[in-house]
């Protein structure tokens, strides 16, 4: 009995410890992104009526001038630096710093055009295990946790422009010769029947329905992270700008 009651309790200190091992691995891993990119430290105080945060994104531009936007999503983990190297994925494993990073850090598609800005942003981020980068999107896999976080904030350097989530759906990164919808191809249009026909795309596919309604030109923010469920998966979240 003695012995059954020993071998008990060494299973469950070894439990305990593995426990404590993991949780450790999982902080060190979390606060390790704060080495990579910068935290905003912002006075709420505004200065010439300009948003604070607004200010600091600039004082942050000036220490690299590839940043161009801040995202944010309130009650998520979501609050990144969002990065811009027209024609290029540099920041897909960098860090703000430009240094290497397999996080690497949230940035505007490639083939985006952001002055003039195109109708629909693309940005991309990594889907990492430790729940930073673009992890949360995965929970807009649940209706619940998207009637809690439907609101973006997304600060470029001059103001605040605040987005409502209109779709929500998993896609995949498709051969090249696949004649279907490819959301990641659509950035700009002039054309009312070219945007409609995109915005019923991604209403058809959206995992649940939403009841936001969408026009041309209303400007569009596409957040998109890997997904594992299928090879080349993708999930992604589609807002439309409010102010």
């Amino acid at each position: 009995m003695k012995k059954i009651i020993y071998n008990k309790k060494l299973l469950f200190s070894i439990s305990v410890f593995f426990l404590s091992v993991l949780l450790l691995l999982i902080y060190i891993l979390y606060q390790n992104i704060n080495i990579h990119q910068p935290k905003l430290i912002v006075n709420e105080k505004k200065e010439n009526n300009i948003n604070p945060k607004v200010l600091e994104i600039n004082k942050l531009h000036d220490e690299n001038n590839d940043l161009v936007a801040w995202l944010q999503i309130d009650g998520t983990n979501i609050d990144y630096p969002v990065m811009y190297t027209y024609g290029l994925d540099y920041y897909l494993y960098k860090d703000f710093y430009k240094k290497h990073f397999n996080a690497g850090s949230l940035f505007i598609d490639k083939n985006n055009i952001i002055k003039p800005r195109d109708i629909n942003i693309i940005i991309h981020g990594h889907n990492m295990k430790n729940k930073t980068m673009f992890h949360d999107l995965i929970n807009y896999k649940d209706e619940k946790f998207y009637n809690e976080h439907k609101k973006i904030s997304f600060y470029t350097l001059n103001e605040k422009e605040e987005y409502v989530i209109i779709a929500v759906f998993k896609s995949k990164i498709y051969n090249d010769d696949d004649n279907v919808f490819k959301y990641y191809t659509f950035y700009n249009t002039n054309n009312k029947d070219e945007y409609k026909k995109y915005i019923d795309n991604i209403k058809r596919l959206s995992l649940y329905k939403m009841n936001e309604s969408v026009s041309y030109p209303d400007k569009l923010l596409t957040l998109s992270t890997c997904e594992y469920s299928v090879t080349n998966g993708r999930m992604v979240v589609v807002a439309k700008k409010i102010n």
